[in-house]
């Protein structure tokens, strides 16, 4: 077993990034595939639009099942079996005859398996981190970018080589990588408990209740704020999955432009989310940057991704405009599936539910994604032009980030500081003890270790919890 925050934890970073590429290169460029498969089956863009939005909707709709499935068989297994019904659902998709069958291989079965390799990444990362946790899932989920970035062009060429049907089976090779990643999530042990071979009678208090926490509880769906993340998670993602499910066609078929400009601008979406990805890490790491926390970062870049959609998409100005509005809409939507959600989630709920919290909130996502490229298509097919779809795509992403107003201001309401016992037992072996020490010392914040010599109590002061949690914390610490 490996501890945290060790050189193996940044191991884990690089197969989880890996793990992204492919999972965004094959559910993030389904606007290409789309533009690929539109001509194909000679079906109109709302039905065709149903490929496009099927595997993203499956994918994070996966993501509750695939949480509990971590919880109870381990988050390398549950990848592996995700690496597997991936390659297989793509390879399936080169034989496809029709497009309700394309749509099913493709569609769900990929997008089932991308799902569940996509939960034990982020919940590695999580474990695997207590100090520079932000920045590490910033540096993770920045593969994403990578994908989204490197796989439009790769998508075309294998198009223009060996059609569409060799296209989806080098694709399900490509996909089966997923899996030589997946043997990287060895299990990790408590930062608090560094002996794996612990019995629960030796096993220090504070730790049993972590143990605990890590089942599948479900306590978090009693916030209120819960709820309104998940509304927002909608509604950005029915305005932004319209712009990712049709900005390829937009610009080749509407404005004429060629077919290589039009995938560009996805890589220029891609490149700038994995840069944002780790940059808003970085500075969620530090709270001395107060205009910069989590809630406040993700409602300035909804916002921003809403506005420039409603601009940049409705006035000519360009190809160049093209590009100005791929960077400001990628630096949007790096805050929807990097370090900002799983930070304000672990901020509400706590690292020990972050597994099933944030397989719920990625499963709003997926309404969203399976509802906005088939509205675009409809409305296209209505008004013979995207120009209602992107308004309504702006509209809804501003919205999904004023709401996020009344949990920002709800959390500044009931936040409260408590201080995190670390108890080590007599019965440890000593460097237990000491590095328990100088995990606390590296905080700045040691206070009262006590003179027991049958236990050694570490306590600091981390972080912000709510008041439940809060006293909670208190009355373990008195039990102990």
């Amino acid at each position: 077993m490996e501890k945290t925050d060790g050189a193996w934890a940044w191991v884990v970073v690089v197969a989880a990034a890996c793990i992204r590429i492919i999972v965004y290169g094959n559910s993030y460029t389904s606007g290409i595939v789309y533009y690929v498969i539109l001509d194909v089956f000679g079906k109109s863009r709302a039905e065709t639009s149903w490929v496009a939005s099927v595997i993203t909707a499956a994918t994070f709709a996966t993501c509750p099942v695939s949480g509990v499935l971590v919880n109870r068989f381990g988050m390398r297994n549950v990848a592996l079996v995700g690496g597997i019904v991936a390659s297989c659902g793509l390879m399936a998709s080169s034989f496809a005859a029709s497009l309700p069958v394309l749509t099913l291989c493709y569609g769900v079965i990929t997008g089932i398996g991308c799902g569940l390799t996509f939960i034990p990444g982020s919940v590695a990362v999580a474990r695997y981190f207590t100090k520079r946790r932000n920045i590490a899932m910033g540096v993770a989920a920045a593969g994403g970018g990578v994908g989204a970035f490197a796989f439009p062009p790769i998508i075309n060429y294998l198009n223009d080589k060996y059609s569409w049907k060799g296209m989806f089976m080098i694709l399900s090779g490509i996909s089966l990588n997923m899996c030589v990643f997946a043997l990287l999530y060895r299990p990790v042990t408590s930062p608090n408990n560094n002996n794996d071979e612990v019995s629960d009678q030796e096993q220090p208090i504070a730790e049993k209740k972590e143990t605990e926490r890590k089942k599948n509880v479900w306590t978090f769906l009693k916030l209120s704020d819960f709820y309104v993340l998940g509304l927002n998670n909608i509604l950005y993602q029915l305005g932004a999955t319209i712009i990712y499910g049709h900005l390829g066609t937009y610009v080749s078929r509407q404005l004429k432009f060629d077919k290589v400009y039009a995938s560009m601008l996805y890589s220029i979406i891609g490149i700038t989310v994995m840069f944002f990805k780790v940059g808003q890490g970085i500075v969620i790491q530090y709270p001395r940057w107060r205009l910069f926390q989590p809630y406040q970062q993700y409602i300035f870049w909804y916002s921003l991704g809403g506005v420039s959609t409603i601009v940049f998409l409705l006035i000519d100005i360009g190809y160049a405009g093209l590009v100005v509005f791929s960077f400001l809409f990628g630096a949007s939507y790096a805050s929807c599936g990097g370090s900002l959600i799983p930070a304000i989630l672990i901020e509400m709920s706590g690292v020990d539910q972050f597994t099933l919290a944030y397989g719920i909130i990625l499963f709003g996502q997926a309404i969203g994604m399976l509802f906005g490229p088939v509205l675009a298509g409809v409305l296209f097919d209505t008004l013979k032009a995207y120009d209602a779809a992107f308004v309504l795509a702006g509209v809804l992403m501003i919205l999904s980030a004023g709401i996020m107003i009344f949990p920002c201001r709800n959390y500044k309401a009931t936040e409260t500081k408590t201080d995190v016992t670390y108890i080590v037992t007599h019965d440890q072996q000593l460097d237990d003890v000491d590095d328990s020490r100088k995990y606390v010392r590296e905080e700045h914040e040691l206070t009262n270790p006590s003179n027991d010599p049958m236990q050694s109590t570490l306590t600091k002061r981390n972080g912000v919890l709510t008041v439940t949690e809060a006293e909670e914390a208190a009355s373990l610490i008195e039990s102990s």
